[in-house]
């Protein structure tokens, strides 16, 4: 008995004593995992939504809730003024200070996102009278944009503040799964009506369950956020706001003019029934962007911390290959799906979306070329040269927007795709070879100063 009482506690003790407890490997890979699988449940959201509206509308008068919807959601980062990264750097600073001085903080990025998402929503106001169809003039629809903007930039802001404050998943569920839900949930009630809805209409619902989702943060555990929502910042501090965030905003601003500039020249070149083809893709292809992201962002520590270390490159692109690696196994099987029966995806839209099939494979194809790229973003980032990503991101911008206009008034949506493949793959290779050669330069100059 005392001998089997030894052994037991032995054994107890060898499991304890292992270098991370297989209770504590399961509960870190979750607290890792947890909040992509919950942004990918946003995902499923907007994909379920997209099908009922393509479903209900049909391919061209879609077209016009696509083209928006799209428009908006990429110029969001933009109407921030990448305070969202703010937010996510300051306020574990200010957690201790208590919940007051993180409401105040983030109640002040709120104010100054909507100055900036009013601006920009006013310039897509006057680009949607400018459009209207005959007989044009100010339609009531025109100002949805405007409210649209700023509350999408609202919930991006109230997500990086809960993933600042350790809450990740409460990140995702208010910045992505919530308002994509109530957007879903719109979309299904309006299907089950008898009355048929315009895409303006669908774009009303779009608008309001983003409004709703950017309020409903007030009422989010913790209570940090309920009081005050909006606050305006004294005058030194908007300057040290708008200071911190002109970087970022740069950053996001050229990654969305790529595509933003593109699809407008195709919205006003092409068919109606061509745009939504396209935006539909688009919006397929961007589940594998969302996925590959959420499994890159879990490297991204292990990049940080390998940039650090002497002779940094082999550690640093061993942890760039893994992530390729996960990346591609993860998501070979279903792009390959698409690559292969492109029109069997395109027609879960309805039967007139099969006209997207080849521009579906046509994206899915450079979607897979830069999964074997890697998390080019990421590596430059990671290894100190968020400079030279700025600059990187002009000549993306610069090289979409001059072969947009020579492709696609040729090619059309086929052209727009070309173009912002050769740029953004021109963007991976010159990425990874100047963070290459840098680590390389680094190491060779470590080696010169050793050995002297």
């Amino acid at each position: 008995m005392i001998a089997s009482e030894t052994t037991g506690r032995k054994g107890i003790g060898a499991r304890n004593a292992g270098p991370v407890p297989l209770r504590l490997l399961f509960g870190k890979v979750m607290h890792t995992l947890m909040p992509s699988a919950v942004r990918m449940g946003g995902a499923g959201f907007q994909f379920l939504s997209t099908v009922m509206v393509a479903r209900s509308l049909g391919d061209g008068p879609s077209a016009l809730f696509f083209f928006w919807s799209s428009v908006l959601m990429t110029s969001a980062p933009i109407a921030t003024f990448g305070l969202e990264q703010i937010a996510l750097r300051n306020v574990p600073r200010l957690e201790p200070e208590g919940r007051g001085a993180v409401a105040a903080f983030v109640a002040k990025l709120r104010a100054i996102s909507l100055a900036a998402s009013g601006l920009i929503g006013l310039g897509w106001l006057f680009y949607a009278v400018a459009t209207e169809p005959n007989p044009g003039g100010l339609q009531p629809w025109h100002v949805l944009p405007l409210f649209a903007q700023g509350a999408i930039a609202l919930t991006l802001i109230n997500g990086e503040a809960l993933k600042g404050l350790s809450r990740p998943v409460l990140g995702s569920v208010f910045a992505h799964v919530l308002p994509s839900g109530l957007f879903c949930l719109f979309v299904a009630v309006t299907a089950l009506l008898e009355r048929s809805f315009h895409s303006t209409e669908i774009l009303a619902l779009y608008t309001a369950s983003f409004a709703i989702g950017a309020v409903l943060v007030r009422f989010a555990p913790g209570a940090e956020f309920s009081d005050p929502f909006i606050l305006r910042p004294s005058k030194s501090h908007f300057r040290i706001l708008l200071r911190e965030g002109f970087p970022v905003c740069c950053v996001s601003l050229f990654g969305a003019l790529g595509f933003i500039v593109p699809l407008t020249i195709c919205e006003a070149t092409r068919p109606a029934a061509e745009v939504s083809h396209l935006t539909t893709a688009f919006r397929v292809s961007i589940l594998f962007v969302v996925l590959s992201g959420a499994i890159h962002s879990v490297f991204a520590p292990a990049l940080s911390r390998t940039a650090e270390v002497k002779n940094p490159l082999r550690p640093v692109m061993k942890v760039y290959g893994k992530s390729i690696a996960i990346a591609l196994l993860t998501l070979g099987v279903p792009i390959s799906i698409g690559l292969g029966f492109p029109e069997k995806v395109m027609t879960v839209f309805g039967e007139e979306f099969r006209d997207g099939a080849e521009a579906l494979r046509l994206l899915l194809f450079v979607q897979l070329l830069s999964l074997m790229m890697g998390p080019v973003p990421y590596l430059l980032l990671m290894t100190g040269h968020t400079d030279f990503l700025a600059r990187l991101g002009i000549l993306k911008l610069v090289t979409v927007v001059a072969l947009s206009f020579l492709l696609i008034p040729h090619y059309g949506g086929t052209g727009m795709i070309v173009a912002m493949g050769i740029a953004f793959l021109g963007e991976g290779i010159i990425g990874v070879a100047y963070a290459v050669a840098k680590m390389r330069n680094r190491e060779t100059r470590e080696e010169e100063a050793s050995a002297g």
